[in-house]
């Protein structure tokens, strides 16, 4: 079986939270609806395939965040 998991990830922290979802455009449609804070933190999104009981990765995307806190008039 394999499932998407997006992945967000912290260049010194590592993976800060992960998602599971059932194919890639629920994944994207998701992060897109996801409030800014969601990302707060964050330096990169993986979106990928997993195989549960296979062990495989093939990732899909890959986004660089630059979450800015403050007003965005201001930023």
């Amino acid at each position: 079986m394999r499932v998407v998991q997006v992945t967000a990830n912290r260049d010194f922290d590592g993976t800060v939270w992960t998602a599971l979802f059932s194919d890639v455009d629920t994944a994207l449609t998701d992060l897109r609806n996801q409030p800014a804070d969601t990302f707060a933190g964050v330096d990169d999104l993986a979106v990928a395939w997993v195989g549960v009981d296979t062990g495989t990765y093939d990732r899909v995307a890959d986004f660089n965040v630059d979450f800015q806190w403050g007003d965005p008039d201001t930023v």
